[in-house]
């Protein structure tokens, strides 16, 4: 498996419970590390996750990117 960091933007009202629920929903992605941080009406991460191939990975990009409310960072496409 490889590992991949992604940043985060989302507001308070959506839940930390509702991130790992997306993460975990993709086929072959674990989450290695969470770290949030509250600024304000935002939260803003950095998730670090297990994906046992670059189109798991692809397919976690393109499902957060599909939820309006959580801004991803220009994902790193190089594993870490």
């Amino acid at each position: 498996m490889k590992t991949y960091q992604l940043k985060l933007t989302y507001p308070e009202t959506l839940s930390v419970h509702h991130i790992t629920s997306l993460v975990e929903s993709v086929k072959g992605v674990r989450i290695q590390r969470l770290n949030i941080i509250g600024r304000g009406r935002e939260f803003v991460g950095v998730l670090v996750v297990e994906a046992s191939g670059l189109l798991h990975y692809d397919s976690l990009v393109e499902r957060i990117r599909s939820r309006q409310e959580v801004l991803l960072d220009e994902p790193e496409i190089a594993p870490l």
